[in-house]
């Protein structure tokens, strides 16, 4: 044989073993399985759980942004269910310790928003990023305007700041709203790339009437993350821009829509969501509900742009919602799980139309 056969040959073998170890890099979809109960959730699940470990152990924050404080009668099941709460667990039991709970007024310094003639539901935490001095900034949802006419109700993005790993928090300001902002802006989705901090999130091509499931968009606006966290400390805001053809130069606050980037799968797809950076596989994960078609979704991306139907996490028959889903990975890379490895949960419930029942799933993911 002669030399060069023997080059050709060896550079055919590792051509070979390169593509056969990335086709062995695939996402595995475990089975749905049932956590909680209606009877046995500790939480009303209004949002995504925002996830920090600490001290080897999990920790889990939820939000549901009513004013009225917790009922104090054990009996009523509305009892444990209080407005902002941190709980810690193990896989199988995740929120089996109740650290404790607040009211919105507990937990917020709205630093002079919301002021004048508002009347807000409160300000959700949807998602959380732990800062490199250990801060945490919080990815917020607000409902304006929230009268008994829910049709006058607006929808802002934005961001608070906590310099006690979560116990309060200051709000920095809004940095999304919708084209027409009677649309639900969803939120708690984000990725870090590139040094842009990426935020996922509900828009809508305004056409003067009430934006409904079948003309929402699901579109991605971004700001430098060092700046968005300099500012966020000293309880700011920084401006932020929505991405459309090729580009990110529609400010975050205007009345022009960002660009859909989700294919449509089932219709009514939605951004109650959440994202992370999978390093075994080397993309980014993104969960879509699609409200009464039962079906939620995981995509992946390489640049959290492009995205790809990766499977169906859980599929059901009787219109369950399944919002707010959180990627969980409990001895992964990063404290706040924005970034997982190849073993790793999303967590999600099933959930009635108007919060008449919540039951709690998860759902193994690895990487193979």
């Amino acid at each position: 044989m002669t030399k060069k056969c023997s080059i050709l040959i060896t550079l055919a073998l590792v051509q070979l073993f390169s593509a056969t170890a990335l086709q062995a890099q695939q996402l595995k979809l475990g089975e749905v399985e049932l956590i909680y109960t209606e009877d046995e959730i500790p939480i009303r699940y209004d949002g995504s759980l925002s996830t920090l470990r600490q001290d080897g152990e999990m920790h889990f924050f939820h939000s549901f942004g009513c004013r009225f404080p917790p009922l104090q009668d054990e009996a009523e099941p509305r009892a444990r269910r209080s407005r902002h709460s941190w709980h810690k667990g193990t896989p199988k039991d995740p929120l089996k310790v109740h650290l404790g709970s607040k009211t919105e007024e507990e937990l917020w310094d709205y630093n002079g928003y919301y002021q004048e003639n508002l009347t807000e539901e409160g300000i959700w935490i949807l998602g959380m990023y732990e800062c490199p001095n250990g801060d945490l900034l919080a990815i917020t949802h607000a409902e304006l305007n929230a009268t008994t006419n829910w049709m006058d109700t607006k929808f802002a993005m934005g961001l608070g700041y906590s310099t006690n790993r979560g116990t309060s928090w200051t709000y920095c300001g809004e940095i999304l709203r919708p084209a027409d902002d009677r649309q639900n802006i969803g939120g708690g989705a984000y990725i870090v790339r590139d040094g842009y901090l990426y935020v996922y999130y509900n828009d809508v091509i305004p056409n003067g009437e009430m934006p409904t499931d079948q003309n929402r968009l699901q579109c991605v606006a971004r700001a430098k993350l060092d700046t968005v966290i300099k500012a966020a400390a000293q309880h700011k805001v920084t401006p932020w821009h929505k991405y459309s053809d090729r580009k990110w130069d529609i400010p975050g606050l205007s009345k022009e829509p960002g660009e859909d980037l989700i294919p449509r799968i089932t219709g009514g797809e939605d951004l109650h969501a959440d994202a992370a950076y999978c390093t075994a596989l080397e993309k980014f994960l993104l969960t879509i509900q699609t409200h009464g078609n039962g079906k939620l979704l995981l995509f992946s991306s390489p640049d959290g742009l492009e995205w790809t139907l990766e499977g169906t996490v859980d599929h059901n028959d009787y219109e369950a919602l399944q919002p707010y889903a959180a990627f969980v990975d409990f001895d992964g890379p990063s404290a706040d799980c924005h970034t997982v490895d190849g073993d790793f949960y999303i967590y999600f419930p099933r959930k009635g139309p108007d919060h008449d029942y919540d039951y709690m799933y998860r759902c193994k993911v690895t990487v193979e």
